[in-house]
């Protein structure tokens, strides 16, 4: 990845969800610019491929003279929203492009590939609204993109404001390392706040409680303070490798997933970047069962980082 610039492709629909992941690449665009930096966004439309047997009718004919016409015009839409949220200096060339697939996942992998995009962006599918649900397409990319994966929840479109700090994740594994100092990367590109953040849940308490009625409180005491010194001690590693940052820490804990994300008071200028499972093959996200629940409880967009792999200075 260029230390100059950034690539971003959007996977496009003329549709809410498509105008939110465009709107995510235009706010990644305008934090870059605003720093002094570049994020080039293309927007890709993935669709399905023609059978492969043309029929005597030229209904095959007919059938691919009415997909080009349909990814023509989802190109020149996405061109028309382009041009209302980027500058020229943002658009990649082409900004706007069709691909046939069967496979809308293996389309836009492939468009990454060729477009050297340094990421993928995706809107959400049906969901409730600032959240990311995924759909067949993300779901696929979750477990298997080689690319960092932007998630944009459903209404991103509505937030235009740059974002202002990136809040990381972190477990202290291996992988949650590569997502770290990608998130340092980013910051010190962006010129903006650095926040590391750890999650876990309270189990619920039993009952009669084992151990007593304050067992459970304890054991969340330990482990906040656990969770707090491995934070503080990956700042600490995060400011002797990039000296302009100065990582502040949250511990997020609560009784169910939504009140643990909650807790940590994520807000809109706010980007979420998470790291996969060790589980994934190297240099691929893996989505494991802890990172899936934290995409979709998470009110902000997100940034999963696959494993293996981290952004340049």
């Amino acid at each position: 990845m260029s230390t100059a610039s950034m690539s971003a492709l959007v996977g496009w629909l003329p549709d809410d969800f498509g105008h939110d992941a465009l709107g995510l690449a235009a706010r990644m665009a305008t934090t870059a610019r605003a720093a002094g930096g570049a994020m080039t966004v293309r927007a890709c439309t993935v669709l399905p491929r023609t059978w492969p047997f043309p029929s005597m009718a030229h209904v095959d004919a007919e059938y691919r003279r009415w997909l080009e016409e349909r990814g023509t015009d989802a190109a020149a839409r996405a061109d028309a929203a382009m041009a209302d949220l980027l500058t020229p200096a943002d658009l990649g060339s082409p900004s706007a492009f069709f691909a046939e697939n069967a496979a809308e996942s293996a389309a836009l992998t492939a468009a990454a590939a060729t477009h050297h995009a340094d990421l993928v962006v995706l809107g959400s599918s049906d969901g409730p609204d600032d959240r990311f649900t995924p759909g067949s397409t993300s779901e696929t990319l979750l477990h298997s993109s080689a690319v960092p994966l932007a998630l944009a929840p459903r209404g991103a479109r509505r937030h235009t404001a740059a974002v202002s700090r990136i809040s990381c994740a972190y477990t202290g594994t291996p992988e949650a390392t590569d997502a770290l100092y990608s998130a340092a990367a980013l910051a010190v590109r962006w010129n903006i706040a650095l926040r590391l953040v750890a999650f876990a849940p309270r189990r619920s308490t039993t009952f009669p409680p084992f151990g007593g009625y304050d067992a459970e409180d304890l054991v969340t005491s330990q482990w906040r303070e656990q969770a707090t010194g491995m934070l503080h001690s990956a700042a600490s590693d995060v400011t002797s490798a990039y000296p302009a940052l100065s990582p502040t820490c949250a511990v997020g804990s609560g009784g169910d997933w939504q009140h643990v994300v909650d807790s940590v008071e994520l807000g809109p200028e706010d980007l979420l970047v998470l790291g996969s499972s060790r589980l994934g093959p190297l240099a691929r996200v893996f989505l494991g069962s802890t990172a899936s629940k934290i995409v979709r409880h998470s009110p902000v967009p997100i940034l999963v980082v696959p494993r293996g792999s981290r952004f340049a200075r």
